[in-house]
């Protein structure tokens, strides 16, 4: 039976290469340097794992996705390599030996040797789909039947340039609220747990007729106070539980779906997710590939679940005979501004390059969105925390200046 054995070696330039394979005696493995003109150092078998925990602490993409960063420099070293006319298994090599991801560089490796082997770039991508997207392999199968493959490599570098911007910005978007939230959040934690009680003794032994106000405040801090660990369990439960709800399909695409609908935030996603699929439409457009089947790879690749149905309805919508700009004036997904320059492009026979400025449009009015959304959010959250400051006003100093005046009598 087979087994796993890793290796260290040394390559033709001198260059130390490392990795696993699957032999059934080291003398396999010696064999299989040597064709790709390894000369091996080491070789001993892998540690043994139990299925679970395998597949947890594996370098491989079975478990981990690929960050795009790494991603995104992977296409644009291999354009320069190649445009250098490096042959393409030697840069794939030279590549693996210098990412700073691990587990990408066992993936390049792997692809190396598939393409030594005989096999396409574009099929030797298939084998690592955490790695490589559908739209990236069919864009590579493209540029290597064309031979433009450089030319595609770049497409895809500044493709993912603009996916990882994209995300960026939806951080920063959140990233301000969500961290006053946190601290208002745990300021109340603190109070309800740690002074609110101080109050609460204080105010017993002077037998005050407190009023509804600090009553309400005094009940809820004894509720955490005595209930804090099932408190702690609950919030940890629903924090996991929401994860685990929403990868249930139909709650995806209902979440999905409303969400580009919230106030303040649902315009900068809906434009977010505008932005990226006519960078994405722009780059299957330029690459070659037919609109039909373009537009499934994009809905295959938005992060929105309710757009990328739409879009196979826009499909569908084409594929019965409407051209493109009326298909996306049906769905209701685009604005006029993106319908008008479908148009121009189709009419032109330019439409990648005016998806590109289109995705330049919404990039700026992103970037405008961003600079706006402190100004739109500070008055709420402002109110939030001055309400919070109020409650606790009429709740604990009123009462506290009746202490104050009992005190004096």
């Amino acid at each position: 039976m087979p087994s796993v054995f890793k290796y260290k070696g040394r390559d033709s330039t001198g260059n130390i290469i490392v990795g696993d394979l699957k032999a059934n005696a080291i003398e396999d493995v010696i064999t299989h340097l040597k064709q790709h003109d390894i000369t091996p150092i080491n070789i001993e078998p892998a540690k043994k794992y139990s299925a679970g925990l395998k597949k947890l602490f594996s370098s491989g993409d079975d478990f981990f996705d690929i960050e795009p960063y790494h991603i995104m420099n992977f296409y644009r070293q291999l354009a320069t390599l190649n445009n250098a006319g490096l042959p393409i298994i030697k840069s794939l090599n030279k590549l693996s030996q210098s990412s700073s991801s691990r587990r990408l560089s066992i993936i390049l490796y792997t692809v190396a040797n598939d393409v030594a082997a005989g096999t396409t770039l574009s099929n030797a991508f298939k084998k690592h789909p955490n790695a490589f997207s559908p739209l990236a392999i069919n864009i590579v199968d493209i540029g290597e039947n064309t031979g433009r493959l450089s030319e595609s490599l770049i497409y895809l570098g500044s493709y993912v340039e603009a996916s990882i911007a994209n995300k960026r910005r939806l951080s920063s978007a959140t990233r301000y609220p969500m961290f006053v939230l946190i601290a208002v959040s745990a300021a109340v934690v603190i109070m309800n747990i740690f002074v609110i009680p101080k109050f609460s003794e204080m105010f017993a032994k002077f037998h005050l007729d407190l009023p509804l106000s600090t009553r309400i405040i005094m009940g809820s801090s004894n509720f955490m106070v005595n209930y804090k660990y099932f408190i702690l369990l609950a919030a940890i439960f629903i924090f996991f539980g929401i994860k685990q709800v929403l990868k249930i399909p139909s709650v995806h695409y209902f979440w999905d779906k409303y969400k580009l609908y919230i106030p303040v935030f649902g315009d900068l996603q809906k434009r977010i997710v505008l932005s990226q699929f006519t960078w994405t439409f722009s780059l299957i457009i330029r690459s070659g590939i037919p609109i039909i089947k373009g537009i499934g790879l994009a809905s295959n690749s938005t992060e929105n679940v309710y757009f990328g149905e739409q879009l196979l309805k826009l499909r569908d919508a084409i594929e019965h005979g409407e051209n493109l700009s009326q298909a996306a004036v049906a769905s209701g997904l685009f604005t006029p501004i993106t319908i008008q320059m479908i148009e121009v492009g189709e009419e032109s026979e330019k439409l990648d390059e005016t998806l590109s400025e289109v995705a330049k449009y919404y990039d700026a009015e992103i970037d405008y969105d961003l600079k706006r959304l402190n100004e739109l959010i500070e008055p709420i959250l402002l109110a939030v925390v001055g309400g919070l400051i109020l409650i606790l006003a009429l709740g604990i100093y009123f009462p506290l200046w009746d202490l104050i005046k009992v005190a004096k009598i």
